[in-house]
């Protein structure tokens, strides 16, 4: 283990205090802060979303129009300084519309083949009163993570299962040392302390963070080592 700070998004988060008088930030300006950081996401309709914050948990609640807007709530609520955890309880899709399955599952396939991360004919699409699950089979994570992303956008999609299973490349002898360096070169983990471990295609991180950020750039190393098809976070959030 060498001296890094780091602990993805929507799971379960194991949250550590750092001394007995550890203080939290106030549940109003913690909801002040994390609907603020939503109001300035150009990228989110956030207009019937509700916030409320107790001691560092957010909970969410209210409608966004499509699965897109439902995951930005979460990333943005996790970039706020204070939080612990994020409930996501957000429905999704506008009041009185119905999209039949059918045509959610056309739509899905038809943005994944436009787009050229995620190649043609490799994912498949079964949907369920609006929930996508992805079956198939790519080399890359980047690929899989395309194809999850592409339909986020889809009208009628009410959550996303993804199956879809990485054949890649041979798994190197020196793959937790390539993922040990890249930890090193990247500032956002620069003062964390992270744990690189494999059994077989399986990478495993433990250890501490103080971010969310820093946590996601620990799992995004991990993915771009060769040979990895799965990816197991243990990391810790330390406030």
């Amino acid at each position: 283990m060498y001296r890094l700070a780091v602990a993805r998004t929507i799971g379960a988060t194991t949250l550590l205090t750092k001394g007995p008088l550890q203080m939290h930030k106030p549940n109003a300006l913690l909801e002040s802060d994390v609907r603020t950081e939503m109001d300035i996401d150009p990228l989110i309709d956030d207009t019937q979303v509700t916030v409320s914050a107790k001691d560092g948990a957010v909970t969410l609640t209210g409608a966004v129009p499509t699965y897109y807007d439902s995951v930005r709530a979460t990333e943005d609520s996790w970039r706020v300084g204070g939080v612990r955890d994020v409930d996501n309880q957000l429905l999704v899709g506008l009041v009185g519309e119905a999209i039949a399955d059918g045509d959610v599952a056309a739509a899905c396939l038809a943005t994944m083949d436009t787009d050229r991360f995620v190649p043609k004919g490799a994912v498949a699409v079964d949907v369920v009163d609006g929930w996508v699950t992805l079956t198939g089979h790519v080399r890359h994570h980047f690929q899989r993570q395309a194809a999850e992303h592409a339909v986020w956008k889809v009208d009628g999609v009410r959550g996303v299962t993804d199956k879809v299973e990485i054949n890649g490349d041979p798994m190197p002898s020196d793959v937790v040392n390539r993922i040990n360096k890249s930890l090193e070169r990247n500032a956002i983990v620069d003062d964390s302390l992270i744990t690189v471990s494999n059994e077989g295609h399986t990478i495993y991180l433990d250890g501490t963070t103080t971010s969310w950020a820093a946590r996601n750039e620990a799992e995004d190393a991990a993915w771009a080592a060769p040979g990895v098809s799965e990816v197991v976070d243990r990391i810790a959030i330390v406030l």
